[in-house]
């Protein structure tokens, strides 16, 4: 029997931030543009349709000698291809935009997801290629920095096996069975080095893989490596496994063996991955009165002295933002307006905004668009209106997805809070950097 899913147990670790997701080619693309939602097999139609070779899958591609050029990095290079957020799947797109998995490894070699988390998180993601000996060493430096009490939680995308680089065609990326054996011989180097700070890492999350569908040998080592199976539980405190979302068919005979080291590892199995996508993305933003994780949600979000304010349709990028203050060990007040609501909602916010010394307004493209209307009468303002009546509350405006605080609907913000404060956007790269010196200056 595998173990079973615990679906309290892992919104808890969810919204703590110790799961890390492991997202295969398989579920990436929209059914518009490709039916199975296969990179693979989209790349594969599209060099059929553009070549003269037929091939009948995608490893033919890379195994072809004849070719200079691989035909897939050909297409890309003519624009037949292109990355673009729009044509990722609908559903993993939604779940990406709760934005409360901070930390992403990818099997794919291809860009679409990259460009789909750049959409959620611009400029603050992190992007490191386990070819890029760069990239892997600013990811080990910037985890060294937070051994002290600190936990790391930049938005991070990890390409565990390579990145197609049309721009550097002498970067490697995972081609063949053979490149696969050389890079698990690579991370599995990396597991007897001591103090490897990616690797512990990755190994202190929880993992939850979605439509990574290898093959058995494949996967056994690939779950060796970055869940150090090998290592003795004390030394892991590793609760289970984690989870794997995809379809396995028990009469194949390679996915019946994978099935049975699923079941001996203790991994839990979630079934189809796009089905399990939807239904956790459902449970994590639902927000009707009676949703069956509702409480566990209000009280893990509800706090106290630093008040964020925002706009009901910004709802996941303000928890996200409580999420990560948080991390930081600041005492913060969150409500839950749009998502849940409260028996006496605006006593609560009155009480919690009188208490607390930070006021964080967040300022997004949906609030830019009230202000150039001139509708100032949603209670996000009356919230701003609230701290503006306090001497002892610091307001700081925090820009997100492209709010211009040099604009000049952003003067109704000012006049509303009678009070021209310096604001901080928080996807410049040193942002959130910015934000935390700001709130350690006015505590």
């Amino acid at each position: 029997m595998s173990r079973r899913f615990n679906t309290k147990k892992f919104i808890k670790d969810v919204l703590n931030d110790r799961y890390a997701l492991v997202i295969g080619n398989e579920i990436i693309l929209d059914s518009k543009i490709e039916p199975t939602g296969d990179v693979h097999q989209y790349f594969l139609r599209k060099v059929n349709e553009n070549s003269n070779v037929q091939y009948e899958n995608y490893n033919e591609i890379a195994l072809d000698k004849n070719e200079r050029i691989n035909p897939v990095r050909r297409l890309i290079e003519d624009d037949e291809i292109k990355f673009r957020a729009e044509d990722v799947s609908k559903d993993l797109m939604a779940l990406l935009e709760t934005r409360l998995f901070t930390t992403v490894l990818t099997t794919t070699t291809d860009e679409y997801l990259e460009s789909a988390m750049r959409k959620v998180w611009g400029n603050e993601l992190r992007v490191v290629n386990i070819y890029d000996k760069e990239t892997v060493d600013e990811l080990q430096t910037a985890l060294k920095a937070c051994r002290r009490g600190k936990k790391y939680n930049q938005p991070t995308l990890i390409y565990v096996f390579g990145k197609l680089d049309v721009d550097d065609l002498a970067k490697k990326y995972i081609k063949t069975d053979a490149d696969a054996i050389l890079l698990i011989e690579k991370w599995m180097r990396m597991d007897v080095e001591s103090n490897n700070e990616m690797l512990d890492f990755i190994r202190s999350k929880r993992l939850l893989a979605l439509g990574c569908k290898y093959d058995n040998w494949y996967f056994r080592f690939f779950w060796y490596v970055l869940t150090g199976v090998n290592k003795s539980s004390e030394e892991n405190n590793y609760d289970g496994m984690g989870e794997v979302a995809f379809s396995l068919d028990e009469n194949d005979k390679t996915d019946g063996k994978l099935l049975q080291f699923l079941k001996r590892t203790d991994i839990c199995i979630l079934g189809d991955a796009t089905s399990f996508i939807t239904s956790i993305t459902k449970t994590l933003t639902e927000d009707s009165e009676n949703a069956p994780f509702r409480q566990q949600i209000v009280e893990s979000r509800r706090r106290g002295g630093i008040f964020i304010s925002y706009c009901s349709k910004d709802a996941l990028a303000a928890c996200q933002l409580f999420f990560r203050l948080s991390d930081e060990k600041y005492d913060v007040w969150l409500d839950n307006a749009r998502l849940f609501g409260g028996d006496n909602y605006e006593g609560e916010i009155a009480d919690a905004i009188s208490a607390a010394k930070v006021v964080i307004t967040v300022l997004s493209p949906h609030v830019a668009d009230d202000l150039k209307r001139g509708d100032t009468e949603h209670y996000y303002n009356k919230e701003w209106r609230m701290a503006q009546q306090f001497n002892d509350k610091t307001i700081i405006p925090l820009a997100i997805n492209g709010y211009n605080l040099r604009s000049d609907y952003h003067q109704f913000y000012e006049t509303i809070i009678n009070q021209q404060p310096s604001g901080i956007d928080l996807m410049d790269s040193d942002g959130f950097l910015k934000l935390i010196t700001s709130i350690n200056e006015n505590q």
